[in-house]
């Protein structure tokens, strides 16, 4: 869909990750290449989900719970939405992402239970997998190697 100039047209979490493309250090086709996927894939029932909600958190505020707990990091969020450009709708089906009091962002799968929580440049996960225990800590962050985590244990 062409742009119409009427932004009450568009969500504005496209908007966003409009924004994030153009500021990514990338060629000009790989940007044009990323936007047409949105704008066919973005619609995705899950995707926008994880695109609405990922924005909601990102405007938490301090003392969210009422108890102290930290905003979540701007940076996190962005690592997720790095993620979100690489995946597919399916990949979203299952996960359940929620804001932690220390600025972290946790995912927990509905299916396998499995738990990932994501910092701003680590992750850690624990997941179990007929009956042992699979998980690491501070694993470097790349939207590659988490969504390969998340299609693994998710």
């Amino acid at each position: 869909m062409a742009y119409t100039g009427n932004i009450s047209d568009y969500s504005p979490s496209f908007f966003n990750v409009m924004m994030l493309i153009n500021s990514m250090n990338i060629s000009l086709k790989d940007r044009e290449d990323v936007g047409r996927r949105l704008v066919s894939e973005a619609t995705g029932r899950n995707l926008s989900r994880v695109y609405s909600r990922l924005d909601y958190l990102g405007t938490l505020k301090e003392n969210w719970d009422g108890e102290n707990a930290l905003p979540v990091s701007k940076k996190v969020i962005s690592n997720l939405k790095n993620v979100l450009l690489l995946s597919d709708d399916n990949d979203w089906e299952n996960w359940l992402i929620g804001p932690d009091t220390n600025a972290t962002l946790g995912l927990q799968s509905k299916k396998t239970h499995a738990c990932i929580s994501i910092g701003n440049d680590e992750y850690s996960f624990y997941t179990e997998n007929d009956g042992k225990e699979l998980s690491d800590s501070h694993v470097n962050f790349t939207p590659e190697s988490f969504l390969s985590l998340m299609r693994q244990i998710g």
